[in-house]
């Protein structure tokens, strides 16, 4: 018997305000939106979908967050930087595990972490 694989995740994140949010990663961030409606959104780069729902609830807007690997983050980051979108707490750095990355926080306070392996670790 074959073990499955798995190859992707799609977050599905929270919004206090999905058309805002499309804004914010449409215009800062290079997405785009293959799908929208008043409540959920498609966004995609690249290869990476994010999927974001309404939600009313601020507490829980912000502790929604999710990692994505990219390649070339020292670019994205002075990107980031240059938009004033990059986390005061989370400044490009190299990690213990392996990792270069850095984390933004949207307009409605959800964590998007970019990183990039440096090794075989993390």
């Amino acid at each position: 018997m074959t073990t499955p694989t798995m190859f992707s995740a799609i977050p599905v994140l929270l919004s206090l305000d999905v058309p805002a949010t499309v804004n914010f990663y449409t215009t800062m961030l290079g997405f785009t939106c293959p799908y929208q409606d008043s409540g959920f959104a498609i966004l995609q780069r690249d290869s990476v979908y994010l999927h974001f729902t309404g939600c009313s609830e601020q507490h829980l807007v912000d502790w929604s967050s999710c990692r994505v690997a990219v390649d070339g983050v020292d670019a994205l980051y002075e990107q980031c930087s240059s938009q004033g979108i990059v986390h005061p707490n989370s400044k490009l750095e190299d990690t213990d595990y392996g990792t270069r990355e850095f984390g933004i926080v949207d307009i409605h306070g959800v964590l998007i972490t970019f990183f990039e392996r440096k090794s075989q670790a993390a």
